[in-house]
């Protein structure tokens, strides 16, 4: 392993083990709490990679429980000191390290605002963890690189047994999950002979539908971080609404497309961007799609839950390998560090 990322990242499929043991004791715990609380609503606060985690959560939860997500912004704490009616709501608070004091407010505050709270981070001596209802920990061993990887997808298997908790599950089979991720580890090849290719290119447009929605953030933030590359990301919806006229020949399109509900959309899109010239890279299952890509990446089949955990695994590769081919240091993007103040 040449990289503290490259490390991290293939030491996935064991850490979401640890992920999963470590959260399963505080989940009926959570699941009375729900009960005698009367929560009907659940709002995330997060920035960054902790963020798209939550945009995930957002799709997945409210699929198998009924239960609105929303997500509230820091700033109507942090800045605007705004008093939000929290009674009946809870908020789940995804931070890696747990530390940093513009969360701390927001979890301060929404605690004397009547909210019960959730803590989901990799640091069990946190202020969050310690103060918040219930600790949801990753337990997946300090992350040294700065970028977020390993804790991307330790957040989202904590969010997945989070979610099947709210139900009364709280025996959700995970480890085949864990195990598949070696699926897309052994992709690694490919995926840099893919990243070699694109390396050159600049100014991408992430494009992704759906659950898939975070991972598709994701993508777009490790190619800026890791990479040092302008992108974008769309739903692929949203994408028609105006920002289709930015597709040219000159255009660079990654579509992050699992075989799904959404594959005729995926189709249409990826015959639309390759025919106006684009250079379309494709992480898909779908043949249609895969075979209108000017670089491909085969992905495994993957459900609406199993694909941003196994596209998580397979973007943070991409932007390892595109981070190397550049000749750059992928462990300490410059001007960033691993906790990060704001407002």
């Amino acid at each position: 392993m040449t990289t503290l990322m490259q490390q991290e990242i293939f030491s996935e499929p064991k850490m979401m083990k640890r992920t999963i043991a470590a959260c399963k004791p505080v989940l009926p715990q959570i699941f009375k709490a729900f009960k005698e609380k009367g929560i009907t609503n659940i709002v995330t606060m997060a920035r960054g990679t902790s963020d798209n985690a939550a945009t995930v959560f957002s799709f997945v939860c409210p699929l198998l429980t009924g239960i609105k997500v929303g997500k509230y912004h820091p700033s109507l704490t942090t800045v605007y000191n705004a008093d939000v009616d929290m009674k009946n709501t809870c908020m789940v608070i995804i931070s890696q390290s747990g530390m940093s004091k513009d969360t701390v407010a927001v979890m301060e505050k929404a605690i004397a605002n009547g909210a019960m709270t959730i803590a989901v981070t990799n640091n069990d001596q946190s202020p969050i963890a310690k103060k918040c209802d219930f600790h949801l920990f990753m337990d997946v061993e300090e992350e040294k690189s700065v970028a977020a990887t390993k804790t991307y997808i330790g957040e989202l298997f904590a969010l997945y047994l989070l979610t099947d908790a709210l139900r009364g599950n709280f025996d959700c089979k995970l480890e085949n999950l864990a195990d598949r991720i070696q699926e897309i580890l052994d992709l690694n090849p490919k995926i840099a002979e893919v990243a070699k290719k694109i390396c050159s290119l600049n100014n991408f447009i992430v494009l992704s539908r759906g659950a898939m929605l975070g991972t598709g953030d994701e993508c777009a933030l490790k190619l800026t971080e890791c990479c040092y590359l302008f992108n974008r990301s769309y739903s692929s919806a949203n994408f028609m609404h105006g920002p289709l006229s930015l597709v040219d020949d000159k255009a660079n399109v990654i579509m992050l497309a699992p075989d799904s509900e959404f594959n005729a959309e995926f189709i249409e899109m990826a015959n639309r961007v390759s025919s106006l010239g684009a250079n379309l890279t494709v992480l898909s299952n779908i043949p249609d799609v895969l075979d209108l890509a000017s670089n491909k990446i085969v992905m495994p089949k993957a459900d609406v839950f199993e694909a941003p955990v196994l596209y998580g695994t397979a973007i943070s590769l991409l932007a390892l390998n595109i981070g190397l081919a550049k000749g750059l240091n992928v462990d300490t993007p410059r001007n960033l560090n691993k906790v990060t103040i704001t407002l």
